[in-house]
């Protein structure tokens, strides 16, 4: 009797240390998986703020009046969140259009806001089911009161396995991000103050700060331009080779160095969306006496101006080299096969990047340290002033301001005076 009552209790010991185990391991399950569950969060956010942006990239040449792609803007907008989400391994449970200021809206424009100003979520708008219907209405943020479609408001999820949690029936922890990218006119770019047009000139400057060697050729030192406002770059123009400066055509093929001046004197400022191929009807200094004077009648003011950083020669393989290049496509970021890089004109540039380049001026405190009273020395006979050690004879000389990397540069109303703005891209939420 005895020896029964003791043989049960060592198996009542057993069943409770066996549930013991389970409880010990489901606890430890959860706080691994747990951890395992946080550690993806980053990621996850990550993959919501690129779905979004690549949304609000779409919106971005939308507003800089793009021509209407095919299918629409709505079914583009949704392809470029799904295909962003899709390859950082999130998934979009819903997206919604909102305003410049991040408000949901309704199908007719309004604000998708509930009594207590709360997302209404039931009632906006969802990407990929049509666009809000416009309005002209100006937002303020602070008394939402909402103004057109400018950005999307992404909701994304990924679903993270687990390890000890199992043992409890928990095989997927979810976890969840929102994120919210608006497309719109830089205020900060194009100041009253700082010019009447804020010209978007037709010359692509290299990305990488650039010095020529003693025969003039040019040499990429590896580091980008600082935009800090004050340091004055002298942008040398050496031999006519790719990785120079290049003076764009907006128009290929015609029109030349006469086109170039007119271009500069009255920019015509086109939206250009980053990145893109640009054509270039000439590399490197043409020397030409008016295409100087053009671009110092900009001194001490901002100018916008393309950046590149490869250069794509179709021409020799027997396709036109007017045809351009499909951007962002693989491999060799749209250029046909074995034509990425090469030397000299006649070439397509990509442009991933603009900058707000300041042109030196006599009134200018640094640039008269710097010993540069004008924003272009073009003729060929300025070694004097563009020769820091280079060799180089001819360079333009300013200080960048700023540096943008997303969105679309094009014509606009919005962001100071003139024609030309610069459309960006930003996270808001």
């Amino acid at each position: 009797m005895i020896l029964r009552t003791a043989e049960g209790q060592r198996g009542q010991a057993l069943v409770i240390m066996v549930l013991a185990l389970v409880v010990l391991m489901g606890v430890s399950g959860l706080v691994i998986d747990g951890g395992n569950a946080m550690a993806n969060e980053r990621g996850v956010q990550n993959g919501a703020d690129a779905a979004a942006e690549a949304g609000a990239l779409v919106l971005a040449s939308r507003l800089a009046g793009a021509t209407t792609p095919a299918g629409g803007w709505d079914a583009s907008i949704n392809a470029a969140i799904l295909s962003s989400a899709a390859a950082n391994g999130v998934t979009v449970e819903a997206a919604y259009y909102t305003d410049i200021c991040g408000i949901p809206l309704k199908t007719d424009g309004t604000a998708s806001l509930t009594g207590g100003g709360v997302y209404d979520f039931v009632n906006a708008k969802q990407v990929g089911t049509g666009m809000p219907n416009p309005t002209s209405t100006t937002p303020d943020c602070p008394s939402l009161t909402v103004g057109p479609t400018a950005g999307v408001l992404v909701k994304t999820h990924r679903d993270v396995g687990t390890y000890f949690a199992r043992v409890l029936g928990i095989n997927t922890m979810p976890v969840g991000a929102i994120t919210t990218a608006a497309a719109g006119f830089l205020q900060e770019s194009c100041a009253a103050s700082d010019s009447e047009w804020c010209g978007l000139l037709p010359m692509a400057m290299p990305v990488d700060q650039v010095t020529c060697d003693g025969s003039n050729r040019l040499i990429d030192t590896g580091e980008q331009w600082s935009a800090d406002g004050r340091t004055v770059y002298r942008v040398p123009l050496c031999s006519n080779a790719a990785g120079n400066v290049g003076w764009l055509d907006w128009t290929p093929k015609g029109g030349g160095t006469n086109e170039l001046i007119d271009q500069v004197n009255d920019p015509t400022n086109p939206a250009v969306p980053l990145p893109s191929w640009q054509f270039i009807t000439a590399s490197g200094n043409p020397n030409a006496t008016g295409l100087e004077a053009a671009i110092r009648a900009y001194d001490g003011q901002i100018v916008l101006v393309p950046q590149f950083d490869l250069t794509c020669n179709p021409s020799h393989n027997g396709t036109p080299t007017n045809t351009t290049p499909e951007i962002n496509t693989s491999p060799n970021f749209g250029c046909p096969a074995g034509d990425l890089g090469g030397n000299g004109s006649n070439m397509w540039y990509r442009i991933p990047s603009f900058a707000h380049f300041r042109l030196c001026s006599a009134t200018d405190a640094d640039c008269q340290n710097a010993g540069t009273p004008f924003g272009a020395y073009l003729n060929g006979n300025n070694k004097a002033v563009c020769d820091t050690g280079n060799g180089a004879t001819s360079c333009l000389v300013g200080k960048f301001e700023s540096i943008v990397r997303t969105g679309t540069i094009g014509a606009g109303v919005g962001g100071g005076t003139g024609n030309s703005k610069a459309i960006g891209v930003q996270l808001i939420k």
